[in-house]
């Protein structure tokens, strides 16, 4: 029978602080970085002096991945859907809140806290930094599902390879996030010199009582049934019948930790809220030629796709994709549907995607010749859908498809 339960005492700082976080991006509105979409340094530097799990910085000098404790509060609150972004007339983005906030905001201590795990567990993105497979996160969390109140681990304690532990280095972000979660304290290294990512920033490691009994838990709800992003690398998704039929809610593996009766409510709408009317998008091959492409909310990215070759002339012959977040490559991308890798293109409704005015995607359209647009959401407006994908502005002509014709183009005549 288990003799630890959760107290306010052990979550108070991990909640205090996500609620001050929110609290800042309500009443700030601070507007998000062009390139990366993240917070801007002087705004970080403002809300860090806010916050009991800090930076210690003395000015405004660092991007938002040097701060891992608000990174990662950013990250919760747009994975557990929150929060979402939404840009203006100028393309300016900016966080706001929506419908599940406010169910958020009124649950109790320990179902927030309990949210923001399961978030943390089930959304969080481990394959993004453990290249390599995630079961050295899970060599964490088993050591400390195994460890002793008051045990101070070392390094070479978690991966029984003195030489090689990466939570002490260049994973310490792991390290800060457990932290945030109340799992466990840690001593940094205290130095002069300039650490890289490489070197060793931390000393020691210190279980709580919180973070023991939680990973004897979630030792046995490993990320590869319950994390989503590494679900999704092997092709199940959250749409797919069978994905839920054998498992319990996250929370029913939580209530032995908890006091009875204290986690009752959750947060219950869907993430992404459906968003109808029309979209138009401008598609860019350069400055100085482009497509304004006008569709309803409930056409798919195929039917954007397809309206692309028609308004470019090319002749949709190869493999082609949609990378969301406008980084060739990333993870975060819909694929043709005629095409071994989904998700696809074809079954992704517009109006589903949670896509904002402003947002900038990337078409890669034939792998081999790596035709690249830049798809940027000029507007959504509530107006009579357009029964089909409408060419609705165009500037520039349209470039051969393939070099051969620009060759054959280029022939003169006379010459013949």
């Amino acid at each position: 029978m288990n003799s630890f339960f959760a107290e306010e005492k052990h979550i108070a700082a991990t909640v205090n602080d996500f609620n001050t976080y929110c609290r800042f991006i309500d009443q700030q509105r601070p507007k998000l970085s062009k390139g990366l979409e993240v917070l801007g340094k002087n705004v970080l530097f403002v809300l860090n002096g806010q916050l009991h799990f800090r930076k210690e910085v003395s000015a405004p000098n660092f991007p938002q991945e040097s701060y891992p404790y608000i990174n990662l509060m950013f990250n919760l609150s747009l994975l557990g859907g929150l929060y979402r972004k939404v840009g203006d007339e100028k393309a300016n983005v900016y966080l706001e809140p929506t419908t599940r906030k406010a169910e958020y905001d009124s649950l109790n201590l320990f179902e927030k806290y309990c949210f923001l795990l399961e978030t943390y567990w089930t959304e969080y993105d481990f394959t993004e930094l453990f290249r390599f497979g995630i079961d050295l996160f899970y060599q964490l969390i088993t050591r400390f599902s195994r460890s002793k109140y008051g045990e101070n681990l070392k390094k070479g304690n978690i991966t029984n390879r003195k030489e090689y532990d990466p939570f002490f280095s260049y994973f310490s972000d792991i390290t800060y996030h457990l932290s945030f979660l109340g799992f466990c304290l840690f001593e940094p290294v205290i130095t002069d010199k300039k650490l890289t990512k490489y070197d060793d920033s931390i000393l020691y490691i210190i279980p709580s009582d919180l973070g023991i009994n939680s990973c004897k838990i979630l030792s046995k709800l490993k990320l590869t049934l319950w994390s989503k992003p590494y679900l999704n690398i092997m092709g199940v998704y959250t749409k797919d019948e069978f994905f839920n039929l054998t498992k319990r809610p996250f929370v029913e593996h939580l209530k032995p930790l908890f006091p009875k009766n204290s986690l009752i409510k959750g947060v219950k709408s869907e993430p992404v809220e459906e968003q109808t009317g029309n979209y138009t998008f401008m598609v860019m091959l350069d400055k100085t030629i482009w497509r304004k492409i006008k569709l309803s909310h409930k056409h798919t990215l195929e039917d954007l796709h397809l309206a692309i070759q028609k308004a470019f002339d090319f002749d949709n012959d190869h493999l082609y994709s949609f990378f969301m977040d406008g980084k060739r490559y990333s993870k975060n991308a819909y694929h043709c549907s005629y095409g071994d890798e989904g998700p696809y293109a074809d079954e992704a409704i517009i109006g589903e995607l949670g896509l904002y005015k402003g947002q900038k995607i990337l078409y890669l359209f034939d792998y081999g010749d790596s035709w690249e647009f830049l798809v940027q959401l000029m507007s959504i407006e509530n107006e009579e859908e357009v029964a089909e994908p409408k060419i609705i502005e165009s500037k520039g002509e349209n470039p051969p498809q393939y070099r051969w014709e620009a060759d054959f183009d280029d022939e003169d005549p006379d010459d013949e």
